[in-house]
């Protein structure tokens, strides 16, 4: 669970709740109101993981902490339940105790060395850990083509060379084959498109647009494409057979 690091997001996050102090310039001495962590943790542990989770989720402390007196971390009163979030993250941070606990060691066969489930796992610099896909059809159905390019845009702008998204040619060509099955035939070809300019040398994104395209009922378009995803590909048997299913010379 990870965004860009930000400064400070130390003892974000979780049933790490600390005693609360009045102006307190450091980290504190001890641990108060831990349900998950064990009590006796030492706190430069504790924060080191904080550190990690807020990492992971892209997060600040105050996500999950109450703040007090704004910029000094260490005055937040960590014992404190208020924020819904924390109740959240203590319940994740048992899942990953009982995945790690519990049922990757029930597989036998498995070279579990240095194999652990962490809050990177999963979520990987995003607090929602939601394919992109899933995320680029949910704004499409929020407001169609225009807010998919303009969610796709500032995504890949932020997280592009991170392990975030996968910003690979498949996940526009999963998105499109989802409008598809929506009746969605024209905003799958604006998808479909939209992976061909950013895949230019790819056969397999101009063969998958003319496939939409002959959905259609534009033969000349797809007749096009195809010609075009053999001249990158002259080997694409695929593009050379549709071709002359359609009579049309490669």
């Amino acid at each position: 669970m990870s965004l860009p690091r930000r400064p400070l997001a130390s003892l974000a996050l979780l049933a790490l709740a600390t005693s609360p102090v009045v102006a307190q310039q450091g980290p504190p001495d001890s641990l108060v109101n831990v349900q998950v962590i064990p009590r006796d943790t030492p706190v430069q542990q504790v924060i080191d993981q904080m550190r990690g989770i807020t990492r992971a989720l892209g997060l600040r402390c105050s996500d999950c902490h109450v703040s007090r007196e704004g910029g000094n971390l260490w005055a937040s009163d960590f014992a404190s339940d208020e924020k819904p979030m924390k109740q959240k993250a203590r319940v994740m941070m048992r899942m990953v105790q009982a995945i790690n606990g519990e049922y990757l060691t029930r597989l036998a066969d498995l070279d579990a060395e240095g194999l652990d489930v962490t809050c990177m796992t999963c979520h990987r610099g995003v607090s929602l850990p939601q394919p992109l896909s899933q995320v680029l059809l949910r704004a499409h159905a929020d407001g169609g083509v225009t807010a998919m390019d303009s969610v796709y845009d500032a995504l890949r702008a932020r997280y592009y060379g991170r392990a975030a998204y996968d910003f690979g040619e498949g996940t526009l060509e999963d998105v499109a084959a989802s409008l598809m099955r929506r009746n969605r035939p024209d905003d799958a070809i604006h998808a479909y498109q939209r992976n061909v300019d950013l895949f230019g040398t790819s056969a397999s994104a101009r063969r998958s647009l003319a496939g939409a395209r002959l959905a259609t009922g534009d033969t000349t378009g797809a007749i096009g494409d195809l010609r075009e995803a053999l001249r990158l590909n002259p080997r694409d048997g695929q593009s050379r057979r549709a071709l002359e299913a359609l009579g049309a010379t490669p």
